[in-house]
């Protein structure tokens, strides 16, 4: 009899173990213990990233990098684990994408898991795609905003709200001529449009700051290095950044040690010569704003301007370098119309360079010359 009952003891005691070892090894699934709430239910996904992708065979889509908040993935596990069932999470059924291409109307559709995407760890964070759309072109303008789908446990529809809105290339609106428009558009294709002027009326004439501005935007597309303001700002009359960046770079200089004069208005010869500054730092190595007539701009002269004698000595091997690469067009009459050099000229700004002229030799220079 004791040995029966030594024995069930070491049974017991065996088995006793073996459960608090399995404990140990193999713990319970931690799930979240309270049900989620409204606010759970309507908490809506992230977009952190939109792309457009091409298979080169006109076969285009859109692919949505998505990030899941924490509240939503414990909803998930949550009703995954509870009798509740797995819809009841009322976003697991699925993600629309909300899209609307080149300022049409708005559309819905939904996401798929991309081939990117590892389906292992199912908790919908990471990358999903759309059908190919007819309509999209690669550098179509996009606004999208994306929405979890579900159903409750009666087998209701049910929406997260919606996400934030992401923008791909973001088409600018301005004011300009019609000569311009379709630099301008390439213009803005290339990133050459600086803040300070989008949204704004480009036939205007353009300041000192403006075109710091311009210049700085071209620099980095000729080289594809993203320019950086001076330490120290050694001017009380602006703190805008992108002069400070033109600055550093020997774009420009100040009106005097101290004074930038960013509202001043800035004439033909000035836009050319600073532009030349700007090729010269980006091509040149070694070259300063200081040791510039050490570094000559190669061209063939093949024509000279009706009112040379007007233009500054100081900015003719700009001017006429910047002519004969086709990036700076006389204004008729085969004049170049450098600067103001009567009250008359003055009055309807003559020979001020404008926002969209500023911007389109900016454009031409980097095509023709990166």
């Amino acid at each position: 009899m004791k040995k029966i009952i030594v024995s069930l003891l070491v049974v017991c005691l065996a088995i006793s173990m073996s459960v608090a070892f399995a404990d140990v090894i193999f713990p319970e699934y931690d799930t979240p213990s309270l049900a989620p709430t409204e606010s759970d239910l309507k908490t809506a996904p992230v977009i952190a990233k939109l792309e457009i992708h091409d298979d080169e065979s006109n076969n285009i889509w859109l692919e949505v990098t998505v990030k899941t908040p924490s509240n939503v993935k414990s909803a998930i596990s949550y009703y995954e684990n509870h009798e509740d069932g797995y819809n009841q999470a009322g976003y697991i059924g699925g993600i629309e994408l909300n899209y609307s291409i080149d300022g049409k109307q708005s559309e819905i559709t939904s996401l798929n898991y991309s081939p990117n995407y590892d389906q292992d760890d199912d908790n919908w964070n990471g990358i999903f795609e759309t059908e190919y759309l007819n309509e999209l072109h690669v550098d179509s303008s996009v606004v999208v905003k994306a929405r979890y789908t579900g159903a409750d446990k009666d087998g209701n529809l049910r929406y997260s709200n919606w996400s934030n809105e992401l923008v791909l290339n973001e088409k600018v609106d301005f004011e300009a001529s019609d000569w311009a428009k379709k630099e301008l558009a390439e213009a803005d294709k290339l990133g050459l449009i600086p803040e300070i002027l989008k949204n704004s009326d480009l036939t205007k004439s353009i300041t000192r700051e403006e075109f710091a501005a311009v210049s700085v935007k071209a620099f980095e597309a000729l080289t594809g290095i993203k320019a950086t303001p001076v330490a120290t700002n050694p001017f009380i009359d602006t703190k805008n950044e992108e002069v400070l960046k033109a600055y550093n770079l020997g774009i420009t200089a100040g009106v005097s040690n101290t004074k930038f004069d960013p509202n001043a208005l800035l004439n033909r010869e000035q836009a050319a010569t600073m532009l030349a500054r700007t090729y010269k730092k980006a091509t040149m190595s070694g070259w300063t704003l200081y040791t510039d007539s050490n570094f000559k701009l190669e061209y063939t002269k093949s024509n000279t301007f009706a009112d040379d004698k007007d233009i500054s000595d100081w900015a003719k091997d700009s001017v006429y370098f910047m002519n004969a690469k086709g990036i700076i067009n006389g204004v008729g009459d085969n004049k170049f119309a450098p600067k103001n050099t009567t009250k008359a000229e003055e009055a309807i700004s003559y020979a001020n360079a404008t926002r969209e002229q500023a911007i389109i030799i900016a454009t031409r220079m980097v095509n023709k010359l990166k």
